[in-house]
């Protein structure tokens, strides 16, 4: 069947946060880890270094606590704005979702179950 799919993204110049930014924080979330959660999407731990930092100077605060590593190994967490933009962000994201499909069933009938 048919369907749309939006990725939301928010730019100031360029880009500065959209699905990767949020996916990496919900599994810096699970794993604490910088390296697991990168290797968990297939991306390199530069790359998720560089995806973070630019967010972080581009939104002005910090999204993540940096406890770095030694014999124990590293650790990250969410600060409490890294949180409230992650949530943030996939409640406008269902929103913007729930709408997209609506328009899709008034601009598209005969894409749908409806109007097959």
């Amino acid at each position: 069947m048919f369907h749309p799919v939006i990725k939301l993204k928010i730019y100031n110049e360029d880009l500065v946060y959209g699905p990767g930014l949020i996916t990496l924080l919900e599994y810096l979330r699970q794993t604490g880890s910088m390296k697991e959660a990168c290797a968990a999407m297939g991306m390199s731990y530069s790359k998720g270094w560089k995806i973070m930092n630019r967010a972080e100077k581009e939104l002005g605060y910090e999204l993540l606590l940096r406890r770095h590593g030694g014999n124990r190994g590293g650790k990250c967490e969410l600060t409490e704005n890294g949180e409230s933009l992650t949530a943030r962000y996939r409640k406008m994201e269902q929103r913007v979702n729930e709408q997209t499909q609506l328009a899709f069933k008034e601009y598209f009938p005969e894409y749908t179950e409806k109007g097959r």
